[in-house]
């Protein structure tokens, strides 16, 4: 079963995967310069949601929601379509709380699990409105569909991987052509384990270091140990 959800050696090399990244990368525009833009401005945001959260953020919270608080907090932006996830912070905040006062790997499971599981609604907006919606109103449909037909499941682990504002019209294409929900899932997930471990772990690193040059008063409880017993 699980040969037949791998490509083929004889179909994958570097040199042509480079080639058609090119199609994806595009050169430098304005409209790319204020995507990038957009991308520091959702970063900084971040940063500042967690600082917030982590003011108020109690252990005992943690303790009551944790890793499926993670898990819910990155379902619900995932299962919007076409609006990116990078958007909708509040996932990434709590990703990184929640892995601050335990594991990055284990919030970095949860959070993979929550987004893979997310896109299933763009996977059926594709699978169901193929003859209802016109797709090509969804942008990049056409470079994401080709890319499916020529690499299939490894076209989803990449863009699942890579991150792309996007990957939704990834999910309406495999739909769209009936490439199978359990293999779309499992190349999804597949791209976003690791995504999410590169992500938290980067987070976690930088606001570990930011908290701890701020006063015990900015800080709130879970970095200062109160309610923890420490």
């Amino acid at each position: 079963m699980w040969k037949s959800m791998w490509p083929r050696q004889s179909e994958v090399s570097a040199g042509s995967v480079l080639t058609e990244l090119q199609e994806v990368v595009p050169r430098v525009t304005v409209k790319r310069v204020a995507a990038l833009l957009i991308m520091l401005v959702a970063f900084l945001a971040a940063v500042v949601v967690m600082v917030v959260l982590a003011h108020f953020v109690s252990p005992i919270d943690l303790e009551r929601y944790g890793y499926f608080g993670v898990m819910v907090s990155n379902l619900l932006p995932s299962l919007s379509v076409v609006i990116p996830a990078h958007f909708f912070l509040p996932g990434q905040a709590v990703s990184v709380i929640v892995a601050a006062a335990g594991s990055v790997l284990w919030a970095a499971l949860a959070a993979s699990v929550g987004s893979t599981l997310g896109e299933v609604t763009a996977y059926y907006v594709g699978y169901g409105g193929k003859n209802l919606l016109n797709l090509e109103r969804f942008g990049r449909y056409h470079t994401a569909e080709r890319w499916m037909r020529r690499r299939g499941g490894l076209a989803v682990a990449l863009f699942a991987f890579l991150p792309l504002f996007f990957f939704d019209v990834v999910g309406i294409a495999a739909g769209a052509l009936r490439f199978p929900l359990r293999k779309f899932l499992f190349f999804c997930y597949l791209g976003r384990l690791p995504r999410a471990f590169i992500e938290i772990y980067f987070y976690t690193w930088i606001f570990e270091n930011i908290i701890s040059r701020l006063p015990d008063w900015m800080s709130g409880p879970l970095w200062t140990g109160e309610g923890t017993g420490v």
